[in-house]
């Protein structure tokens, strides 16, 4: 690091939560591609390696109360966050370290089942990715699970130009103001160049659009995507490369929706696709396919293959829960080739079943709305609504009632702090994962649980001290909340 270089030591990520890092949604996306996944019912130990505000972390461990949970941020304002918020929700199964990798590396510490980093790869030196490739070798169980997410090529190529002229002008400028600031000079000049018809953004449309969103992006984030003085996307077979170095192979994608290759590609590019006899190839072919940018991949040391029969049951066993009210949801709800693949009636007709609460591709299979439908196009569905947010896999029925009261303390915390620290999510109980609240939705749940006689009325007269507004808007909300969210809520087991 030069010393006018910018550092993002000190500067605070955003309070993110992150689906993909559950274990239920890992062991869903391993069982998805025929992989087994650590047992969800044995006291496993989870790593995640630069936690920023430990949101997914803490979410978790209150999730999963019989697994323990390491993390490592060197970033104090994270750490300490995490610990408070650890305290307050009464989380004794987790332990997170002001370490950086190499400190980290150095801890006794226990063999993990899953070790997981988001954001985390495309961001640290050369060195530091060998200093995590050592930590995983080292302490990843046979049979264990790594998740990473990495930014990538193809889909960089064309923005990269434009990511490093952000960079280069904030050290040029100067560092000692607010990400906020810094971004906004830079901004400023790339959208003079594009404004002056610079031929750079004539022939990138894609980098003109990102100078547009990053306008509107949070100020934290930028910093660390753009500021930070480490930055490299790789192809997907450079990363397997070098986990293949650690004794891990890629086992699956990390995002459900991305287990259906016809909501993305062409017939054409699916069958070239499917000719290509090497795994990562045709993970790299099909970057190409889709100019992807980002990757969210699941890699296994030694994990077994489950049976054709194994991999059968579990699919149709597996249950799914509802993760949006039914009434807030649109007629439209996906959009692309995802929309031929899912046609509109048998999602109405599946977000309907969930309704009532989790039920599992079995109990559908043969019910009026369902005739002529194969499990494969259940399924399909299902995993394309849980990229939309509108469904999640559940647990099974005995793990989400161990869930609850880790669950019910973590949310107290979250609600008591009603948005204003930035934490937004809720964990579920029911699904091992957590749902998304703007802050006066959290108001408005804090309202609620503190009803003996939730009524509109009550909630309305409830929430005037912390919502304002008029009577009548009030009420209208307390109404769709009772109405619409309450049992939805309920079904989840969020309290």
């Amino acid at each position: 690091m030069t010393p006018t270089e910018p550092s993002i030591r000190n500067v605070a990520y955003t309070h993110g939560y992150y689906r993909e890092l559950s274990p239920n949604m890992i062991a869903a996306c391993l069982e998805s591609q025929g992989v087994t996944p650590p047992d969800l019912a044995a006291p496993l130990n989870y790593c995640e390696l630069g936690f920023g505000f430990g949101v997914s972390l803490l979410a978790n461990a209150a999730c999963f109360p019989h697994m323990r949970f390491y993390g490592n941020d060197f970033n104090p304002e994270h750490v300490a966050y995490a610990r408070q918020l650890a305290d307050d929700a009464g989380l004794a199964n987790v332990e997170v370290f002001e370490d950086g990798f190499d400190e980290l590396l150095q801890r006794d510490l226990p063999q993990m089942d899953i070790i997981a980093m988001h954001g985390v790869y495309s961001w640290v030196s050369p060195t530091q990715r060998q200093v995590i490739l050592d930590f995983i070798e080292r302490r990843l169980k046979p049979g264990g699970v790594v998740y990473v997410s990495h930014n990538t090529l193809p889909g960089w190529a064309a923005k990269m130009p434009l990511r490093q002229m952000i960079h280069r002008h904030v050290i040029r400028a100067g560092v000692h103001r607010s990400p906020a600031d810094q971004l906004r000079d830079a901004l400023s000049v790339m959208q003079t160049l594009c404004d002056l018809g610079a031929r750079y953004f004539e022939s990138s449309p894609s980098a003109a659009a990102r100078v547009v969103e990053l306008t509107e992006a949070d100020p934290h984030y930028v910093a660390h995507e753009y500021f930070n003085p480490y930055w490299q996307p790789q192809y997907v077979y450079e990363v397997a490369d070098e986990m293949g170095c650690a004794g891990l192979a890629r086992s699956a994608a990390a995002m459900l929706e991305d287990h259906v290759d016809a909501a993305w590609l062409s017939e054409g590019a699916r069958a070239q696709l499917q000719a290509e006899t090497d795994p990562i190839w045709r993970e790299t072919w099909r970057d190409v396919h889709l100019n992807q940018a980002f990757r969210r991949d699941l890699y296994t040391r030694g994990a077994a293959p489950l049976s054709a029969a194994e991999r059968d049951r579990r699919l149709l066993d597996r249950r799914w829960a509802l993760a949006k009210a039914r009434a807030e949801i649109p007629p439209e709800t996906l959009s692309g080739r995802a929309a031929e693949v899912a046609d509109d009636a048998l999602v109405a007709s599946l977000l309907d079943a969930l309704c009532a609460g989790p039920v599992s591709v079995r109990s559908l299979l043969g019910r009026a709305p369902f005739e002529g439908r194969s499990a494969r196009q259940l399924l399909d569905v299902l995993m394309l609504l849980s990229g939309v947010g509108l469904v999640q896999p559940a647990l099974p029925e005995e793990l989400a009632q161990a869930a609850l009261p880790g669950v019910h303390r973590f949310n107290a915390a979250a609600i008591a702090r009603k948005g204003g620290d930035g934490l937004l999510h809720l964990a579920c109980a029911t699904t091992g994962q957590a749902l998304g609240f703007n802050a006066p939705a959290l108001l408005q749940l804090g309202a609620y649980r503190s009803l003996v006689d939730a009524c509109p009325e009550a909630l309305a007269r409830a929430m005037k001290p912390e919502l304002g507004g008029s009577d009548e808007d009030r009420r209208a909300s307390a109404e769709r909340f009772l109405t619409r969210r309450a049992p939805l809520f309920a079904l989840l087991r969020l309290w």
